[in-house]
């Protein structure tokens, strides 16, 4: 069984600490560009087409709450052409939901190509100032969150326009803070990982040992 790492045993302290050198903070959509994802009705591929064109398609499941994308839960979309690229997922690509609770993942290598409905905001940064990683982490600060709750439209599912989060303010870190900041995020998520592994695998072994002791003579 491997152990788990202490995070504090890899990441400094001062980690943990605010930067005192924060020096400005930024809108959103003046470091990426922000659009809704494809109107699915307009592409949806009907019963008399002749050529269609098959793609995976993301959905409010397949977004986990701790910010990874989970493939068991994409869906089949059909569409009657081939789409735009804007709107299929591509690497490094920030991919956040417009409804609560407003999760926000980046887009790794191996889900290139999946089909961004319009219930989801894609941004795609323009500069190197922020890494995709601690953006998505931002969006998905218990803070931005609750400022997200405070803004959506009070509809039957509360929901936020891209307009507002084109007005989110992000505060701009030194690059080499915004790399340890997602690999500290990393390095939790494994841990959790393993953590709940062992869970699994004690739970496991007491259910087999509890049903040998009942069968036992």
């Amino acid at each position: 069984m491997p152990l788990v790492p202490k995070i504090s045993a890899i990441f400094p302290k001062d980690l943990y600490i605010i930067c005192p050198n924060l020096q400005t903070t930024m809108e959103i959509n003046q470091i990426s560009e922000i659009q809704t994802g494809l109107v699915l009705a307009r592409k949806r591929a009907k019963s008399k087409d002749k050529e269609t064109i098959k793609y995976k398609l993301l959905t409010l499941k397949s977004f986990d709450p701790t910010g990874i994308l989970n493939p068991e839960f994409l869906d089949e979309f059909v569409s009657d052409s081939q789409l735009e690229k804007k709107y299929l997922t591509k690497k490094n690509d920030i991919i956040i939901r417009l409804t609560s609770p407003y999760t926000a993942l980046v887009i790794e290598s191996d889900s290139e190509g999946i089909v961004i409905p319009s219930n989801f905001a894609i941004i795609r940064l323009m500069n190197n100032l922020f890494q995709p990683g601690y953006v998505a982490l931002y969006l998905n600060s218990k803070e931005t969150n609750k400022f997200f709750q405070q803004s959506a439209i009070s509809t039957t599912i509360p929901l936020i326009k891209t307009s507002f989060l084109k007005n989110v303010n992000i505060g701009e870190k030194p690059l080499d803070m915004q790399k340890r900041i997602v690999e500290l995020k990393k390095l939790q998520h494994k841990e959790d990982m393993l953590l709940n592994n062992l869970k699994q695998e004690k739970k496991k072994l007491a259910q087999a040992y509890i049903g040998k002791i009942i069968m036992e003579e």
